[in-house]
């Protein structure tokens, strides 16, 4: 019964009131069909009584041999009179008449030197269209407003499903306009006041990891300039990379967290050329990193947000599978980036998990293998604001495959 009922809460309305309003039509229908058979039934005893009596009196008060012809005379399509000469027999009350399930009267009334037989045939009783079409026309009417009534009640809801649905999306958030029943009133400015806080609450956030990021990266710069007046070059190789580390964790993670802060605009970009470059860039720092593919495939979208999405996944396939081998597919409707490497893989029971910020499988944090476990989780936020996936699967032979799906706006 469940998967019959309409999934919507205007199909469930007007079902409600589709069903209702048939129960009340076939009912009124009823009733007046029950109350039309009484009345008519009624109206056809008293009619075939007095059509009886009258003519008995008529073929009474004529010669025997022209009663004959008298009671044909009589006779019409719906009531048949015979004279039947012979014994005369009693007379028949009218109560007394035999009526069938249909009723038809039939019988016989005594005359003096003989009896007169009458079969009456029952009233046809006629439809009464003008009573089926008003109360169909009050049927469909009062359906169509029901329409109109729903479709009012329910576009409030749906514009507060729809604010609801763009919260975490990049732009700028937009309030619910205040309208309707009382009850979605009340729920629209529920909505919008808790649209308000959450967006109060990421404004103080990112002013607070923006003061923070600055007072960071003072003290790393007067370390940086001190290690230079250090006489033993290795230590001072080892204290620079170390602040490169903080400094690229630094930026890292305000990356992830300004999210949907960063308003790039949307134009069109060359997502090849752009594969191309990294690849490019990787191999000149003797990375082994190979781009296959088309020489040019164009996507409109935020290629600033797109490159470090792609550099993040290319990164970690050179960090943790010893190489990249970059391959573009343009299927016309999407385009689709896989990213293979040579490592061990992942456990399948945590190809999801490493997408959540800061989750690492190695868990030393060392500058040969480590970074903020931010990467795969900032490159699946920036997809995922193009409408895209960046999903994980391990590969037969051996490696792990990273595959970026872009759907083409329409």
């Amino acid at each position: 019964m469940r998967r019959l009922l309409p999934s919507t809460l205007a199909g469930r309305i007007i079902l409600v009131l589709l069903v209702g309003l048939m129960a009340f039509h076939v009912g009124s229908l009823w009733l007046h069909q029950t109350g039309s058979d009484i009345l008519l039934g009624s109206t056809q005893q008293r009619v075939t009584a007095e059509r009886v009596a009258a003519a008995a009196r008529a073929v009474g008060m004529v010669p025997p041999d022209a009663r004959e012809a008298v009671a044909q005379a009589l006779s019409s399509p719906g009531f048949q009179v015979r004279w039947r000469p012979g014994a005369a027999e009693g007379a028949v009350a009218a109560e007394d008449l035999a009526l069938t399930g249909h009723r038809e009267a039939e019988g016989t009334v005594g005359l003096p030197g003989g009896s007169l037989w009458y079969h009456a045939d029952p009233l046809q009783a006629q439809p009464e269209h003008a009573t089926l079409l008003s109360t169909t026309a009050m049927a469909v009417g009062i359906l169509v407003l029901g329409l109109l009534v729903v479709r009012l009640i329910a576009r409030p809801l749906r514009e507060l499903s729809n604010a609801a649905d763009r919260i975490g999306r990049p732009g700028q958030t937009v309030t619910v306009p205040e309208e309707g029943p009382r009850e979605v009133r009340q729920a629209a400015q529920a909505f919008n006041r808790m649209q308000a806080r959450i967006d109060r609450l990421i404004a103080d956030r990112t002013q607070a990891l923006a003061a923070v990021s600055h007072d960071l990266r003072t003290p790393l710069a007067r370390l940086r300039l001190r290690a230079g007046f250090l006489d033993d070059a290795e230590v001072q190789r080892q204290i620079d990379a170390d602040l490169d580390e903080m400094d690229a964790m630094i930026g890292s993670t305000l990356a992830y967290l300004r999210g949907d802060e960063e308003q790039e605009e949307v134009r069109s970009a060359d997502i090849a050329a752009m594969l191309q470059t990294l690849c490019g860039d990787a191999e000149d720092m003797g990375k082994p990193v190979t781009y296959e593919g088309p020489p040019q495939a164009r996507l409109r979208c935020r290629a600033i947000a797109l490159k470090r999405a792609f550099a993040n996944v290319i990164d970690n396939a050179v960090k943790y599978g010893a190489s990249a081998r970059v391959v573009l597919d343009d299927r016309g409707r999407e385009l689709v980036v896989h990213v293979d490497d040579a490592g061990p893989g992942v456990p399948e029971e945590q190809l999801e998990s490493v997408f959540q910020p800061f989750y690492r499988l190695e868990e030393s944090r060392n500058r040969g293998t480590g970074g903020s476990g931010l990467g795969l989780a900032i490159a699946r936020q920036a997809v995922g604001h193009h409408g895209g996936s960046v999903t994980l699967q391990n590969l037969a032979g051996g490696g792990l495959r990273a595959s970026i799906r872009l759907p083409r706006p329409a």
